[in-house]
């Protein structure tokens, strides 16, 4: 081990003197304001990747301004952007903007999941999103509703049986973050995928696939140590010695990943095989049924045919990438709202008065809402997007551009040589952080109070203005689906899972915090929540449920 440390050292002291001689040459990088340099080894980057939550990055967008520069891994990068300015987001998040997933992001996408649509760029990354959202327009969202409803009327049937049976005289403490999990599997499974796997009622017998991607990340995104981390961030980068050094000091991470990839790969199988039972039509409705439907020979195609379609692979690829994108996001999302609503009770009372109110006006509890329904309670849409504000499922993101660029500014920062700038000229390769949470709490687009629980922010009449500030979205003012072309297609039916299962939770339950237990959100490119001062792996949100 210390021969392959050695090794990798002195490969890389030469590119760290290469890299000194030709920094900043072209680009103003170098003269943006940020911290000292925390490590030789891993600059400023092993500092945010093993800070608990969004916390340093929010500390350092908000002592030197929106655009932070940051010491890179020692013959990887020496610097990055970190970025929450709104004029910045929007050239980043451009149509014409030159950033996109950087080339090992790709490559780690294509090796989990396959040639879908978060391990292509170009105008394959373009072809798939077309056919993809053709899958997820709001038609075609509306007719997953059923589904989704049924499986959030099982959660609270066995919610209400667990409690029942731990204590029937009183209120009950459950780890909500596991529920969470489970809901968002098995309503995940029926409208992507049109098959059942009864996560709610028997978890036990799909650990694997319920647990894959948080100790996957836990364990390749996690806290290591500053060698570890930096071994892991040369062999990514392709530096031949570092790979040596990582597989001797850190093999928890090449296992996490096999695990992984082999749990993805007999959770397609399943899904298949079960499809094919089913007479290979799922339900009828679900993505994986309206993918195929656009499934046609990879040849040129017929006249009069749509040209916009996915070969075999694509389509099997999109099996693990929904999957990813779509399970632990919206039950982290779940988790964190549901622990707003036991620190809030004012706030969650308000909400199920607006509840009650509509289910009296569509009928009584046996009519099901609509989709507009939901969209017309506005408290709830208030409450939802403030606790997605404050707690984003996704923190930050990685962005490298492929050509020079000019980043505008929202507002002119002085760089370290004492020059006024209003534009930073950035070379091709660039690293940028796309600060999430920082950009969503940014006070001159949410004003003084941005770090404030307040959803009455939301129903203002001036609520729209943040959208003047931020880039392109398309939920609210929020970066949480981020922006441009890699934009997240499923957010349509992320937000109706969210409604109905809030709606049906805060009718069926009172929450309250457990005294003396503090939530916070660990990073592991996915936010893991977790009880401050005593984390378990996979994380937990225990909190105080009673039945109404």
């Amino acid at each position: 081990m210390a021969t392959a440390v050695l090794l990798t050292l002195g490969a890389l002291a030469c590119i760290y003197v290469y890299q000194r001689n030709s920094s900043a040459a072209r680009d103003d990088v170098a003269f943006v304001p940020g911290p000292e340099n925390d490590s030789f080894l891993t600059g400023n980057m092993y500092t945010l990747a093993a800070s608990p939550s969004d916390r340093i990055a929010m500390t350092w967008s908000k002592q030197y301004g929106g655009v932070v520069r940051l010491h890179g891994v020692l013959g990887v990068k020496q610097h990055v952007l970190l970025i929450s300015d709104p004029a910045a987001l929007r050239r980043l998040f451009s149509s014409s903007s030159s950033f996109d997933l950087s080339s090992r992001n790709l490559a780690s996408f294509k090796s989990l999941f396959g040639p879908g649509i978060a391990a292509v760029e170009g105008a394959d990354h373009q072809r798939q999103r077309r056919v993809i959202a053709q899958a997820l327009t709001p038609i075609e969202v509306r007719g997953m509703l059923d589904p989704v409803q049924a499986v959030s009327k099982n959660l609270r049937s066995a919610l209400r049986k667990t409690l029942l049976e731990s204590n029937p005289n009183g209120p009950t403490q459950l780890d909500m973050l596991d529920w969470a999990r489970r809901v968002a599997l098995d309503s995940l499974t029926m409208f992507a995928f049109g098959v059942p796997i009864h996560a709610i009622d028997a978890p036990e017998k799909i650990h694997d696939i319920l647990h894959t991607f948080d100790a996957m990340l836990e364990d390749c995104l996690g806290k290591s140590s500053t060698l570890k981390y930096f071994l892991r961030e040369t062999a990514v980068a392709g530096i031949y010695p570092s790979l040596l050094g990582i597989a001797l000091t850190d093999p928890t991470f090449f296992r996490s990943m096999i695990g992984a990839t082999k749990r993805l790969g007999e959770f397609s199988k399943w899904v298949r095989a079960t499809r094919a039972e089913q007479d290979g039509s799922g339900n009828g409705n679900d993505i994986l049924s309206l993918l195929a439907k656009s499934k046609a020979p990879t040849e040129k195609a017929n006249k009069g045919e749509s040209k916009y379609k996915l070969a075999d692979d694509e389509i099997r690829a999109q099996i693990g990438m929904v999957l990813f994108a779509g399970h632990d996001t919206v039950s982290t999302t779940l988790a964190m709202f549901l622990t707003d609503m036991g620190r809030f009770p004012e706030v969650q009372a308000k909400l199920r008065e607006e509840i009650l109110a509509k289910q009296a006006e569509v009928g009584g509890e046996d009519v099901p809402f609509t989709q507009e329904d939901y969209e017309s309670m506005p408290y709830l849409n208030a409450v939802l997007k403030e606790s997605m504000r404050l707690n984003p499922a996704l923190g930050q993101t990685f962005r490298t551009n492929r050509s020079d660029d000019v980043l505008p500014l929202s507002e002119p920062i002085r760089g370290t040589d004492g020059k006024m700038r209003d534009q930073i000229a950035v070379s091709a390769g660039t690293v940028v952080v796309v600060d999430i949470a920082s950009s969503n709490r940014r006070k001159d687009v949410w004003g003084d109070d941005a770090d404030d629980f307040r959803p009455e922010r939301w129903l203002k009449e001036d609520a729209v203005l943040p959208l003047t500030k931020t880039p392109g979205v398309v939920y609210g003012s929020v970066l949480n689906f981020l922006a441009g072309n890699r934009t997240c297609p499923g957010w349509r039916i992320a937000v109706l899972q969210l409604q109905a299962f809030i709606c049906d939770l805060i009718l069926g339950f009172r929450i309250s915090q457990v005294p003396g237990v503090d939530i916070i959100r660990e990073f592991h490119g996915v936010t893991i929540p977790k009880v401050h001062g005593n984390p378990v792996r996979g994380g937990e949100v225990p909190l105080v449920m009673e039945a109404l």
